[in-house]
């Protein structure tokens, strides 16, 4: 359930288009320049963490059918929690930017659309 879950939460977020974002964030005399980096932040991190869930939940069920033997050594097991955090910190952090610097190229596709739809005559 939670992979169709994460899918349908994946989906959603993957069908929101760059014209959508745009009608969005315009209004009937302008646009607003707050929405269209709100809106492309949005969708970056929607698209990040539903994947993230996606995986997490794919790992999960992969997990019932490897071997149920421990595979870590006692000092390695009592280290895991600890490079657990730290790769978890780490990905984090390196997570965080790819997602602005894909919310930086919506935003820039959002306000090229909004202004390419504001030259057009009425």
């Amino acid at each position: 359930m939670g992979i169709l879950g994460s899918l349908f939460f994946a989906i959603g977020v993957m069908r929101q288009t760059i014209e959508a974002m745009g009608r969005l964030s315009g209004t009937y005399w302008d646009w607003n320049p707050h929405l269209p980096p709100a809106l492309a932040a949005q969708k970056a991190d929607y698209l990040f963490g539903g994947g993230l869930i996606v995986i997490a939940f794919v790992l999960q069920l992969a997990s019932f059918f490897a071997s149920s033997q421990p595979i870590l050594t006692e000092a390695q097991t009592r280290a895991a929690p600890w490079v657990a955090g730290a790769a978890t910190l780490v990905g984090f952090v390196v997570l965080r930017f790819a997602a602005r610097h894909v919310a930086a190229g919506y935003e820039a596709e959002i306000t090229s659309w909004l202004k390419k739809k504001a030259e057009q005559p009425k």
